[in-house]
């Protein structure tokens, strides 16, 4: 698997969090899927090679070479069946609103066409794209091609960038209605901002925020006390914590724990067996 993120140009900055590129072959590997949690970024990919799927219920639905992954509230799993390469951008959380022709709330909890999302004109772009031959290529004709949208539009105003940023900075504990007062904004109208700019509310995109933090600290420090870090999120209790970890990503901290552990045995599992054979050549018979 290669997988890389690449800073955006300057001019891009306040929209675009990173490129990335990858490229994995998932019907060699053990990594079979892909598990992305709730999160409020968008994602911007073009792909060649086998596409994605879903399982939902009995049926495998498959999702677009170039698509547009919207602020997810909950969990998502994409599968393949075998290689694929991907260049990507990931938005902030207020970046893709700039661009899109889709309200941000009909993005949310949904896999679209980059057709759908920015219009028929992107299929030249996508097209152009899988001609060129390195990922960095494609990763460098992505952000000029960017450069020259963003030059074409007004420049966005970005009303809820500078309060989300203060979500993302507190790892989302912090009370919104402290937010509208400190920025000078009726509750309802920080609401409404959100919802379209972001595609989530206040509320939401703070809890994503937070629960995302938890499950960082979990992946970081697997045996980390579960009611410390109730109360780190700012819960006063275990089990409101607990609920609502569950809610946003179907698994309880506790089993989240138990998965992380279970990875970890199995990382060390396949490196005991690997077998080190040294050259012999050039060695003393």
């Amino acid at each position: 698997m290669v997988y890389r993120e690449l800073a955006p140009h300057r001019k891009l900055r306040h929209l675009v969090k990173c490129f990335w590129m990858l490229d994995h072959d998932y019907a060699n590997s053990l990594h079979d899927h892909e598990q992305l949690w709730a999160d409020a970024h968008t994602e911007l990919i073009f792909s060649t090679g086998q596409r994605y799927f879903q399982r939902i219920r009995s049926h495998i639905v498959w999702t677009p070479a170039n698509l547009v992954i919207g602020p997810y509230q909950r969990d998502l799993q994409l599968y393949s069946r075998g290689r694929t390469t991907f260049v990507a951008a990931r938005f902030w959380p207020w970046g893709f609103h700039a661009l899109t022709k889709i309200p941000m709330p009909e993005l949310k909890n949904t896999v679209s066409s980059c057709r759908e999302a920015l219009g028929p004109d992107v299929e030249s772009l996508g097209a152009r794209l899988a001609t060129l031959e390195s990922l960095d290529a494609r990763a460098s004709a992505l952000e000029q091609e960017m450069l020259n949208a963003v030059e074409t539009i007004a420049p966005p105003k970005l009303h809820s960038r500078p309060i989300a940023k203060e979500i993302l900075a507190s790892q989302g504990v912090i009370r919104t209605g402290e937010l509208a007062r400190k920025h000078a904004i009726h509750p309802r109208r920080m609401e409404r901002v959100f919802l379209e700019e972001i595609g989530v509310s206040a509320k939401v995109f703070a809890r994503i925020v937070r629960f995302n933090h938890a499950k960082r600290a979990i992946e970081q420090k697997p045996d980390i006390d579960l009611l410390w870090l109730a109360h780190e999120c700012g819960y006063a209790d275990q089990y409101h914590f607990t609920r609502n970890f569950r809610e946003m990503f179907g698994v309880t901290p506790a089993g989240f724990k138990l998965q992380i552990k279970e990875m970890m045995r199995e990382f060390e599992r396949q490196r005991a067996d690997v077998v080190f054979v040294q050259d012999s050549a050039g060695q003393d018979e």
